[in-house]
């Protein structure tokens, strides 16, 4: 279902503890989300592994937990991204271990975790360096263990989509990324590629164009990273108005692209803190107008989420 519309939702709780709840991007009429990506999981070398700060099952993820149940069954997939800019899932202790022994531990902790939750998928974030062995193997082991029907995608910086070594930019995975979908790319749906922080812009279409042109990459799998707010990461936040006239002429160059993703939800603009939907909203009208999910609810559920919330503000 192109384009996709796709948010990060890292930031689980306001200043005051209270947990920022994900429901308004179902609830809300002018929203037509496609994927929800929870993050970030981090797989440590002690044999544990954290959603943030604490164990995916804690109290404080209660809410949560509850409200990806009513995300999906409104038709959103919901994924977690493992990585990140905080190293040690794709180390030598970790996910790119040499050995069979101490991978397999570790890879158990995401798989566990991905299917506990009922994720519908992993997003596959790799900011320190990682092997080419290493992260086919990953690849793999995840398609062969959840199927064809679990989304597994990867979130390189732009100016990795050209290759490795080309005198283009900066690769912070240090594998190749076309050498990786030209070995398991039957098992990667599609790439939420970074064009902020350095590492590529949308204010124009020169880094997609060069990313299609050179690295030969299909344009329906390229989904645009942006910041959804000016606040959040290190530089590159695109205006809205900017990007739509972007993304018209990309679609009218291509027929059609891989989507957006929102780096992340907890303070979109224009509604900022107290309104982080906004974000969604204009981009449902970029990009998907007149398209919403259906919101099923039942009493049960209602309740559940109600206890749900207080057991994860008084966690926080």
């Amino acid at each position: 279902d192109l384009p996709r519309l796709i948010l990060y939702y890292q930031t689980t709780h306001d200043s005051s503890g209270r947990p920022i709840s994900m429901l308004p991007l179902i609830n809300k009429q002018r929203i037509a989300l496609t994927h929800l990506i929870v993050g970030a999981l981090h797989v440590n070398a002690n044999n544990t592994i954290h959603l943030n700060d604490f164990p995916p099952q804690h109290p404080i993820f209660h809410t949560l937990w509850n409200e990806t149940r009513i995300l999906q069954s409104a038709g959103i997939k919901v994924l977690a991204m493992v990585g990140g800019a905080a190293p040690g899932s794709f180390a030598r202790s970790t996910l790119d271990a040499p050995d069979a022994a101490t991978f397999e531990a570790s890879y158990a902790l995401l798989r566990d975790t991905l299917a506990a939750h009922g994720l519908d998928g992993v997003d596959i974030d790799v900011e320190e360096p990682m092997t080419q062995r290493g992260i086919a193997r990953l690849v793999e082991r995840l398609h062969a263990d959840f199927g064809r029907g679990f989304a597994v995608t990867l979130a390189p910086v732009a100016t990795a989509m050209v290759g490795l070594g080309r005198g283009w930019g900066s690769n912070l995975s240090g594998f190749d990324y076309e050498a990786l979908d030209r070995r398991v790319g039957s098992g990667i749906g599609w790439y939420n590629v970074q064009f902020y922080n350095g590492f590529g812009s949308m204010a124009t279409t020169a880094v997609f164009d060069r990313i299609v042109g050179e690295g030969g990459w299909d344009p329906r799998r390229i989904v645009v990273g942006q910041l959804t707010s000016p606040e959040n990461g290190g530089g590159g936040f695109v205006r809205p108005e900017r990007l739509e006239g972007t993304v018209r002429v990309l679609r009218k160059k291509y027929g059609e692209i891989g989507g957006v993703v929102g780096w992340e939800y907890f303070n979109g603009v224009p509604g900022g803190l107290r309104r982080p939907w906004e974000w969604a909203e204009v981009m449902t009208g970029i990009l998907r107008p007149g398209r919403r999910p259906t919101l099923r609810i039942t009493e049960e559920l209602a309740e559940s989420l109600s206890e749900a919330w207080v057991e994860s503000a008084v966690a926080a």
